[in-house]
Order: structure tokens, then sequence, then C-alpha cells
């Protein structure tokens, strides 16, 4: 995402509590028979059904979000795993996989770099890691096993370097923003309709503009919170670190065993 979660979060949030002041300023210049008990009826019925619509459309995109980041929180366990395997494979097989080892613990650390930077944006399809991860499966066929347990060795490293690939194509095709923002324009417009319909019949005070504020601010936060989980990548972007961010310590652990 070019915008972060955070200014979008503030954008809806400045949208909620401007329609509530919208409402609560027509409210103060319409016709008295405009605000009678049967019109206030009528709209709090219509906008009960915006106010379902909204929270059910929210409900389903906070599920939808958890979703996602469980999958990639998942698939990035799943690689580091895949990582610890194929190097106990290495290690049993001789020092005549010695150079491959190191090749993989120079993949590993590359994709930390790639999933995990301290200052850039994300890069889950840099091309000079895959070409890494092509070389230690070239290396592992130059291999020449001596006997049944080497050839069995060599075998299994190459399958555990196919699982590795999958998962790197996998987390690829995840890197995909799931909330299109034009959606989340339409409910950010049924809310700031809902909000525009509390200030209409509201009372002028500090204590309902607060409320309202208040109000507002936890729905923008509801916003943020699926924003952080649909991008959990850019969580570890320091101009913009949300709370929620997929953990890199399974593959700092990966490279930390593949070192030792």
């Amino acid at each position: 995402m070019t915008t972060t979660s955070l200014s979008i979060a503030l954008i809806v949030h400045f949208a909620l509590f401007g329609g509530a002041v919208i409402g609560l300023v027509i409210g103060r210049r319409l016709p008295a028979h405009h605000l009678h008990s049967e019109t206030r009826a009528v709209v709090s019925a219509s906008m009960a059904v915006v106010g379902t619509m909204s929270a059910l459309v929210i409900s389903l995109l906070i599920s939808s979000g958890s979703t996602s980041l469980k999958s990639r929180t998942g698939d990035v366990a799943l690689l580091a795993g895949d990582i610890v395997r194929l190097d106990t494979l290495l290690r049993r097989y001789g020092p005549e996989a010695g150079p491959v080892r190191d090749a993989l613990h120079l993949y590993a650390t590359m994709k930390v770099e790639d999933l995990f930077p301290s200052d850039t944006r994300p890069n889950v399809d840099n091309p000079a890691t895959l070409k890494m991860l092509d070389h230690v499966e070239d290396l592992i066929l130059t291999l020449k096993p001596g006997d049944d347990r080497q050839r069995w060795l060599s075998t299994q490293a190459l399958q555990l370097t196919v699982a590795v690939g999958d998962v790197q194509a996998r987390l690829s095709q995840e890197d995909v923003n799931s909330l299109p923002l034009p959606f989340l324009g339409a409910v950010m417009l049924w809310l700031t309709v809902l909000f525009a319909s509390f200030g209409l019949f509201a009372p002028r005070n500090v204590t309902v503009i607060i409320a309202l504020f208040l109000c507002a601010l936890a729905v923008s936060a509801a916003i943020k919170l699926v924003l952080d989980m649909d991008t959990p990548f850019e969580g570890r972007i320091q101009l913009s670190r949300p709370p929620i961010h997929i953990s890199s310590d399974p593959m700092r652990h990966a490279i930390e065993v593949i070192r030792h």
C-alpha cells in the first residue's frame, strides 16, 4: 500500500466525525416540523439498516484479515521449518555438502531482509533471492552420493528445496491486498451518513460531541486493525509500525541453526 493504515484510519475518523458535525449543524437549521418524533422514527429505522449492514461488513473484514494474517504467519513458520530440516539433511550428508549449506545460509539471510526490512517496503519477489534458491538446488544436484544413505539424503534435500520454493511462491501470491480501497470508501460513506443521522437529532452539548468523537475513533481503529492485518509484513517498516505484524523470529532462528 502506498498509503499507510494510520493515514487511512485518520481519514475515516475525520470523515465520520465530520459527518456527525454536519448533522449537528443541519439539525439546528431545519424547520421544527422536520424534527418531529415521526420523522425521527423513520430516520432511525432507515439508519438501523445502514448500521447493521456496516457492522456486518466490518466484522467480515476483520475475520478475513485475521485469516490472512494467520495464513501468512503459518507460511513464514513453515518456510523456516523447511530451511532447518534442509540444513539438517545437508549436515548429515557430510562435509561435501558444506558449500550447499553456505548457500542455504545466504538464501535464508536474504529472505529475512526481503520479508522484514528495517526501513523499506517488503520485497517478497526479490529476483536475487529466487536465483539464490535455484543456486542451492543446483549445488544439491552436483553432489555425488557415495552410497544409498547419501543418495537418500540428497533426494530428500531436493524435495525440501522444492517445498521451500512452493512456500515462497505462496507468500508471493498472498502479498496482494485483499481489501480494495473503493470498497473501503463505500463503507466509509455508509458510516458517514449514519453519523450524520446521529448528529441530526442529538442535543448540542459537549458531552454529545465527545461521545460522537470517541465513537468515530473506535470505528477508525477497527478499520486500521483490518488494514494492519491485511499488510502484516509492512508492520516492520519504521515509518509505519502498527502493532500487528508477522514476527521474524522463526526465520532468524533458522539462520542461527544453520550458522551453528
